[in-house]
């Protein structure tokens, strides 16, 4: 079984470099040869853009895309995101085709959505294609890239994955520009008919099939999105749970806990006058850090994030929801009571590095909160909503009776400490 193309080798057994790649198709030498034709790539950016690619510089691969830099010949520099996978190879088992193509058009959404949004610095979309799969058993390699998911951006300035390069200062100075970048997003209006449009199928599985009361940034839609997310994820006893090749159904506990959580939700959602700063649409990234923005050198010899890209993951949450983590080396992330935090440590860390690393979320949180002062407000205010919350969206399918029982067992504690009894639901 396949999702991805193999990184290419070279005729002398070494991985390909990247560099040059133009060269190597017109002579007849290119290392894609057996995967995919170049050609039909350059030939569908030219007739779409309307220029001629003269160059391409660098291909760097992606854990499921190839980032493919073009000079073309109206002066312009592109960056061709195409997919490592085709739907259309034999035994592909990657991401099928009705998920990727509602991802692709909530991306193009969203880069259209931010192009007027200079302080998010959202990558520039110049061009995209769904992937298309044919008709007929996939019995050998396609001859197309139609496939392929393609998306074409204007390139910006800079380098990505430039933190281990960067001293302190600099280290700090690109912390302050991310949290003005992150605290931007969560300030920023999503026009209601894009909520509509995009909530339910930008959550995570399992997904209810619809809302009982339309999308809306009120208390009591975020009730229905956990009640409906709640009842989508535990059925019934002897129902399906998790995903299909687990072979896992509902049991006693787990029903038994999803009774407990139905009950718990409406004692968890703050109601008063902050319901309009909790419960307003936040667009979230869902993969913020250093490895999907790029990076420039301004002329003091400091970091400017020039580029935030893979939009692919995002999602639409109540602000009560949203997650103001960010990725370098480590993850940088707030505990519940929005206190800055490390996490994903590297285990071959040592006691000088730890002492720089400390800094980092204290620096990030704090330009972030500053800026977006309300967003500290969501996350205390939301302790145990998104504590819920995150553990629905951290759950792998891993034996659903324990997890679920352990989740059961907390809300039926914070219903006592709540004062909440049987007769009050």
């Amino acid at each position: 079984m396949s999702f991805r193309d193999p990184w290419p080798t070279m005729p002398d057994g070494h991985d390909f470099d990247g560099q040059n790649l133009l060269t190597l198709v017109r002579h007849g030498n290119s290392p894609f040869h057996d995967k995919w034709d170049v050609n039909l790539l350059i030939r569908e950016i030219e007739e779409n853009l309307c220029a001629q690619v003269i160059d391409i510089p660098y291909v760097s691969g992606g854990s499921n895309n190839y980032g493919i830099h073009l000079k073309l010949s109206n002066g312009m520099d592109v960056v061709a995101r195409l997919a490592r996978g085709d739907v259309n190879m034999p035994d592909y088992d990657g991401f099928p085709i009705h998920v990727q193509v509602p991802e692709v058009k909530f991306e193009s959404e969203v880069y259209e959505l931010l192009r007027s949004e200079p302080d998010i610095v959202a990558s520039h979309l110049l061009y995209y294609r769904l992937p298309v799969q044919h008709e007929g058993p996939r019995l050998d390699r396609p001859k197309d890239i139609a496939g392929r998911r393609l998306l074409v951006f204007r390139r910006a300035e800079g380098e990505n994955n430039v933190w281990d390069t960067l001293d302190p200062a600099q280290k700090s100075c690109l912390l302050s520009q991310a949290a003005h970048i992150r605290a931007s997003l969560y300030k920023f209006q999503i026009p209601p008919a894009f909520a509509s449009a995009w909530l339910r199928a930008r959550l995570f599985e399992q997904k209810p099939e619809l809302f009982p009361i339309p999308v809306a940034p009120t208390r009591e839609f975020c009730v229905a999105l956990f009640t409906s997310k709640i009842e989508a994820t535990i059925k019934g006893i002897g129902d399906m749970i998790g995903w299909e090749d687990d072979h896992n159904t509902v049991g006693p506990v787990a029903a038994a806990a999803k009774q407990s959580l139905l009950r718990l939700i409406p004692h968890i959602m703050p109601a008063g006058d902050d319901e309009k700063v909790l419960y307003r649409f936040v667009l979230e990234h869902d993969d913020f850090g250093i490895h999907n923005m790029l990076t420039a050198m301004d002329a003091n010899s400091q970091p400017l994030a020039t580029s935030l890209f893979d939009w692919e993951t995002g999602c639409i949450v109540p602000a009560i929801l949203s997650d103001p983590s960010m990725a370098v080396t480590a993850d940088l992330v707030v505990g519940e009571d929005a206190e800055p935090a490390l996490r994903r440590l590297s285990r071959t860390v040592t006691v000088d590095e730890m002492a720089q690393m400390v800094t980092w979320p204290r620096q990030y949180f704090e330009a972030l909160f500053l800026d977006a002062p309300d967003y500290k407000r969501a996350i205390r205010a939301g302790k145990d909503a998104r504590h819920l919350w995150f553990a629905l969206r951290d759950w792998r399918g891993e034996v659903p009776e324990d997890y679920f029982g352990n989740l059961g067992i907390w809300a039926e504690k914070r219903l006592k400490e709540l004062g909440v009894s049987q007769g009050d639901d």
